[in-house]
């Protein structure tokens, strides 16, 4: 009984052992039974393949060296520029190129004045004007209708307005407005004219005016005028005189217009600085009715009221004087 409890054993033992050495030797399956085993992961070859390396170019400042395939050759070639156009290469081309032309402008004869369009004018000329203010020869682009204007009213004081426009190749057009004069001034061996605005100019030309004043001296100055302007300096804003044609007053202009139709026949308009409009009577005695005529009529009764006087007295007078309206004189001797 024994032994056979103990070949049972070892049988079963044998059978254990048989089972065990199949399955070291049995593959292994690439999955399990159990599904949520994770596979075994699989190492998969790759193959890399070396980029073939560019050949390496050398540049120098002016020699450019290209490698050849061949080991140690090498091929040597001039060096072309590196071009970079940034924002002031192309402001620094455009400048030279408008410099180039404004030099090719002011070089070429068609674009030089040579005579001007002047328009409105009546006693001035073209010619006196482009000789006076230096635009003969000058090159368009030089011009600044501006500057011209200022430069024609400032040469021309019967010019009372002036309008500059040019246009290429070279023209010029100055339109302007002559001053119309009324009174004709003559002192010593000068004569001006005098427009109703007052203003003193040279004579230019014909023209018809009302009156000639023979005068002693200059006609009386009108005032000056200051304009306010802003000190570049401190920023305070000063009064400065402003620059303006020789003139009198347009009250003086007025008072020299109303005697004109009070002046006795065959007797010249006169003017003293001291003793102001007047005139000499055929008989031959100054007489003189101030600056002022604005009682004129006034003035004239006590004219003929002085005369009536002295004439009854047999007296000849050398001047009368009506300057001031309520102390009117006489003089025997001048």
């Amino acid at each position: 009984m024994a032994n056979r409890q103990q070949d049972d054993k070892s049988r079963a033992e044998q059978i254990r052992a048989r089972r065990q050495q199949s399955r070291k030797e049995a593959p292994k399956a690439p999955f399990g039974n159990n599904a949520t085993r994770k596979p075994k992961s699989q190492n998969v070859p790759v193959t890399r393949r070396k980029p073939t390396p560019a050949p390496v170019v050398t540049r120098k400042r002016n020699t450019t060296y290209v490698p050849l395939k061949k080991k140690g050759a090498e091929l040597q070639i001039p060096a072309l520029p590196s071009l970079r156009l940034g924002w002031r290469l192309m402001s620094a081309a455009v400048f030279l190129l408008s410099f180039a032309v404004v030099i090719s402008f002011a070089s070429v004869s068609t674009f030089k004045i040579s005579t001007i369009d002047l328009r409105g004018a009546q006693r001035l000329t073209a010619e006196v004007i482009l000789s006076q203010i230096g635009l003969a020869g000058t090159s368009i682009i030089n011009i600044e209708p501006d500057q011209v204007k200022a430069s024609v009213e400032e040469s021309f004081p019967m010019i009372k307005e002036a309008s500059v426009s040019v246009s290429l190749p070279a023209s010029v057009t100055i339109q302007i407005e002559e001053r119309e004069p009324v009174i004709l001034w003559t002192q010593e061996t000068t004569a001006h004219w005098i427009d109703s605005d007052g203003v003193v100019f040279p004579v230019f030309g014909e023209a018809e005016v009302t009156q000639t004043v023979t005068a002693a001296g200059d006609p009386p100055p009108a005032p000056e005028v200051f304009v306010p302007v802003i000190d570049d300096e401190t920023g305070e804003i000063i009064n400065r005189l402003e620059d303006q044609d020789i003139r009198t007053t347009p009250e003086f202009v007025t008072a020299v217009l109303a005697l004109t139709d009070i002046v006795p026949a065959g007797s010249d308009l006169q003017y003293d600085p001291q003793f102001g409009l007047g005139w000499r009577d055929p008989n031959g005695w100054l007489v003189y009715f101030g600056q002022d005529t604005h009682n004129i009529d006034t003035k004239l009764a006590e004219y003929e009221q002085i005369l009536a006087v002295l004439e009854a007295q047999n007296v000849i007078p050398a001047l009368i004087s009506l300057e001031f309206l309520h102390a009117p004189y006489y003089r025997l001797e001048q």
